[in-house]
């Protein structure tokens, strides 16, 4: 009786394990979500873009995969904008796949994978699909360097108004020995901040690698993966199943905040300099003589920020601006609402940033129906509501810029003290434009500039042959020992069997409840735990066999088998797990992969051994009624015992 009943464990174990495992293989419904505007173009231009969509649904989307789509032809119904595709394995690779090659047609961030009712009930909807790596699947890898001096340059902005402050206390000779005493505390602790150790890039490469995660959620893009790599100051993403790299690469690198800086106080002589010399161009006829054109031209030919850069630096050094002043660039569009967003004239802000986006929170787009355009509402934090309230305070009559990334995007006058933790920024907004800014005040900047340091694609080829490479090692190594286990220890060997696939399959479910996203040397891992279960096992069967050849009773010799065999599977998964879990530790990418399948399987492996095997064995022997237990493979002939 206490072997039937706690058999209930084991078989409750594995009928939960099933149940998690189900989504992989159930049939799915995805609903592919089409772009609005599709509707409103030219009917030629709706019909090329779901020719060449359907196109590639026959040739490579569902030519293999006997996935079936509605409508099969043409767009779907306007009130309904979906494509329903049906059929199993649906992968998160092969979805971001279609979105990525139809983006035309496909509105990649409204696709959805419906869950089913085991999804719902788990994981509140969530997916419970195995999730495979990069070797597995292809996609992108691309490896992202700090740029520290750059960040150093962007903290002196920040830090130049308090360090003016403090400097202009020590120049006070009315201040006292203690003022000025603590005014070089505090320089002191402000220059620490510039001093940038191994630590303090660590802290801010974990920044970068959170806004980074959140950015590529917030693409709906499948389980990427993000590192740190200390050696190199570098940031590493691993993309499975993405090949549009020109956008991926834009919002890795976005390095746009929204800031608040004042502009200089009337009657603008630094920026009348300015106009005063674009003005005489003006007046002889030669518009492409003038700084703004030049600019304009460096912004449309896509020459790069550094370019942008070096062209503002050359005109603070014409203009002979002080260092405590910045030349920025106004960007407004043209007459017209659909006209492009360009640099249109410079004006000259404060260095020092008077309210940053980290002073900012919760921001939404939204329509202003006075002046037919799109603006950004947003919430101040409590800190930044203070600092918000004595900057207006302290400065009516002023232009207060918004500047996002290095464009001045609204040039409003404080008419009086704002208060209330709540604002907004209205300039020459498109839709899309107004959603971009929401987001990088709601995401927040990266607060270091990254570059390319490596960028490496893998193609789908190749991830498909190593997922039918890595299948069949584990399929033909499983049918293997298997085999061997059936041929040498016969009956005790089928239970075995029973209890590997036990094992494998718990397993399976631990790591899909994980989230772990299964790699090459995962693969390995869940190999290595297969052997290891096998090794168990015959440890078991060689102590029973021991027991019966001395001439112990069959019940007898399994109970004294087991117990004997406990402490030494113990002690040799024990330090295996030890190893495991430095590994974890210690290592990333593929080590850390490997050892999060190998220590999970010895878990498991350990409970299907000694637990679930024993629970069979002693099922078979005093419930069952089975009297001989040959533990010898056939070619050696016959040692049995009768149960007694």
């Amino acid at each position: 009786m206490r072997s039937f009943s706690l058999l209930l464990i084991p078989a409750f174990i594995i009928a939960v394990s099933f149940t998690i495992l189900y989504p992989n293989f159930a049939d799915r419904t995805l609903n592919l979500a089409v772009l609005p505007e599709v509707y409103n173009l030219a009917p030629e231009t709706q019909e090329k873009l779901t020719k060449d969509f359907f196109d590639r649904w026959q040739r490579d989307y569902g030519l293999t995969s006997q996935w079936t789509i509605e409508p099969n032809s043409g767009l779907p119904p306007k009130e309904m904008p979906v494509y329903k595709i049906r059929g199993r394995f649906i992968t998160s690779a092969k979805i971001n796949q279609i979105s990525q090659e139809n983006q035309g047609l496909v509105w990649e961030s409204k696709n959805k994978l419906e869950p089913t009712m085991i999804e719902d009930m788990i994981k509140g909807g969530k997916s419970l699909s195995i999730k495979l790596g990069l070797d597995l699947q292809g996609g992108m890898r691309v490896v992202l360097k700090g740029d520290f001096d750059d960040y150093a340059k962007k903290l002196r902005d920040i830090y130049a108004r308090e360090i003016a402050d403090q400097n202009a206390i020590l120049l006070d000779a009315k201040k006292s020995e203690d003022e000025k005493k603590k005014a070089n505390e505090r320089l002191a602790e402000i220059n620490s901040n510039f001093e940038l150790s191994p630590m303090r890039k660590l802290v801010e490469l974990e920044k970068a690698k959170m806004i980074i995660d959140n950015r590529l959620t917030s693409q709906n893009l499948t389980e990427p993966q993000v590192r740190i790599q200390k050696e190199q100051d570098a940031i590493e993403v691993s993309l499975p199943g993405v090949t549009n790299s020109a956008a991926i690469l834009e919002i890795l690198q976005n390095t746009e905040t929204v800031e608040y800086r004042i502009e200089e106080p009337s009657p603008y002589a630094l920026r009348s300099r300015i106009e005063e010399s674009e003005r005489k161009w003006m007046e002889l006829g030669k518009r492409e003589e003038t700084d703004i054109f030049k600019f304009q031209e460096i912004v449309k030919n896509k020459l790069g920020k550094k370019a942008q850069d070096a062209f503002i630096e050359s005109l603070e050094k014409k203009y002979n601006i002080p260092p405590e002043y910045k030349i920025f660039a106004y960007w407004r569009r043209g007459e017209s609402t659909k006209s492009a967003l360009l640099p249109r004239s410079f004006t000259v802000l404060e260095r020092k940033i008077s309210l940053s986006g980290n002073d900012m929170t919760n921001a939404q787009p939204s329509f202003n129906s006075n002046s037919y355009g799109w603006m950004v509402s947003f919430t101040l934090t409590p800190n930044g509501a203070e600092k918000f309230f004595d900057l207006t305070s302290q400065n009516r009559g002023r232009n207060l810029s918004i500047v996002w990334g290095d464009k001045v995007v609204s040039n409003p006058v404080i008419n009086e003290p704002i208060a209330g933790g709540r604002a907004e920024i209205s300039g020459s907004f498109s839709q899309e434009e107004a959603i971009r800014l929401a987001n990088v005040i709601s995401e927040g900047a990266l607060p270091i500039p990254l570059s390319v340091l490596e960028m490496r694609f893998i193609g789908p080829t190749l991830g498909i042959e190593s997922i039918e490479v890595g299948i069949r090692a584990v399929v033909i190594g499983f049918f293997l020992v298997m085999l061997y286990m059936i041929l040498y220890y016969r009956l005790g060997g089928l239970v075995a069997d029973i209890s590997l696939l036990a094992n494998i399959i718990i397993l399976a479910a631990l790591l899909t409840l994980m989230d772990f996203t299964l790699t090459l040397p995962g693969f390995a891992g869940v190999i290595l735990t297969v052997g290891m279960a096998v090794d168990a096992n015959v440890i078991i069967y060689e102590r029973i066999r021991e027991e019966i050849e001395v001439g112990r009773p069959l019940s007898i010799a399994v109970t004294q088998g087991f117990e004997n065999a406990f402490w030494t599977i113990m002690d040799a998964n024990l330090t295996t797990l030890i190893a495991g879990i430095l590994m974890i530790r210690l290592g990333n990418g593929p080590i850390k992969g490997f050892a999060i399948t190998l220590c999970w399987g010895i878990v498991t492996t350990l409970f299907t051994s000694l637990f679930l095997s024993r629970m069979f064995v002693e099922l078979l022997v005093n419930r069952v009624g089975v009297r001989h237990l040959n533990l010898r493979p056939f070619f050696f002939g016959k040692t049995e015992v009768t149960h007694v």
